[in-house]
């Protein structure tokens, strides 16, 4: 754990502090980017602009993403038919892979490679173009997988009108207050060091020269792992189990915390 075997320049994790993006901590990453009106929390917009760049927008530049994005956030029917296609019991996860992966004949890289063009010191534009499609539609699949999964497929549409945390939260029909919470939820887990599993896969299925589409829907596979991705579910699933077997009626005393992680442990 104290060699360093990879390098970043867009984050870094420290054992003791936390992480930083781009050399500013968390506190100081929510206080300078720019918030929309009656947001505690900055736009994912303006945060993407910040990781790619290590400069803090201006609002005229996040307005510019904001719109970008809106641009590129249209998904194809037939993406949404073949998660349906899947059965319906199917982890969200492999919904998301599935979506991703039939989004790839969209692929610019591919078509750049395609070309009989293609250059490896200008492939990084077209990389950019396909990371970019799809940083804009995952919010809008995953909002469908949700709805398909736990609202009975009652799909909301797009809120022309939203950032991307703001839309994430209308589309799944939660309330207002949540729109905070998704853009804070979706910066929190941007990106920490570039070395876990899912982004190291990205970076190995890629140095293939397969396309973002191919190594983000890899990249998923390896977040839906128990180790990686998959521990928020755990640690959720055990906390509801734990409100069901010890606090039925039981005030939740230090002590009896202490005695279910103790009985977590020691069943391995």
């Amino acid at each position: 754990r104290d060699i360093r075997s990879l390098v970043t320049d867009i984050s870094y994790l420290d054992p003791q502090e936390g992480i930083r993006f781009r050399g500013k901590t968390i506190p100081e990453t929510f206080a300078a980017l720019p918030k929309t009106d009656g947001s505690k929390y900055p736009t994912v917009e303006s945060f993407w602009y910040f990781l790619l760049t290590g400069d803090v927008p201006t609002q005229a530049q996040v307005d510019e993403v904001v719109a970008e994005w809106k641009t590129r956030q249209e998904v194809p029917q037939y993406v949404f038919d073949a998660i349906r296609a899947l059965p319906r019991e199917s982890h969200p996860m492999v919904m998301l892979s599935v979506g991703i992966l039939a989004l790839q004949k969209d692929s610019k890289f591919a078509g750049f490679y395609n070309s009989g063009k293609f250059n490896k010191m200008t492939a990084w534009e077209s990389v950019y173009e396909d990371a970019s499609d799809i940083v804009a539609r995952i919010p809008i699949i995953a909002a469908f997988i949700y709805n398909l999964k736990f609202r009975g497929d009652k799909q909301i549409a797009i809120d022309p009108k939203l950032d991307m945390g703001a839309n994430f939260a209308h589309m799944i029909g939660l309330s207002e207050e949540y729109k905070d919470v998704a853009r804070m939820y979706f910066i929190l887990h941007s990106d920490h060091e570039s070395g876990n599993v899912s982004a190291h896969t990205t970076h190995l299925v890629h140095s293939a020269l397969s396309d973002p589409y191919y190594a983000y829907s890899a990249g998923l596979n390896g977040l839906a792992g128990p180790l990686h991705g998959l521990a928020n579910q755990e640690v959720l699933d055990w906390t509801m189990k734990f409100q069901e077997k010890y606090c039925k009626g039981v005030e939740p005393t230090k002590e009896l915390v202490t005695k279910a992680l103790w009985d977590t442990l020691n069943a391995g």
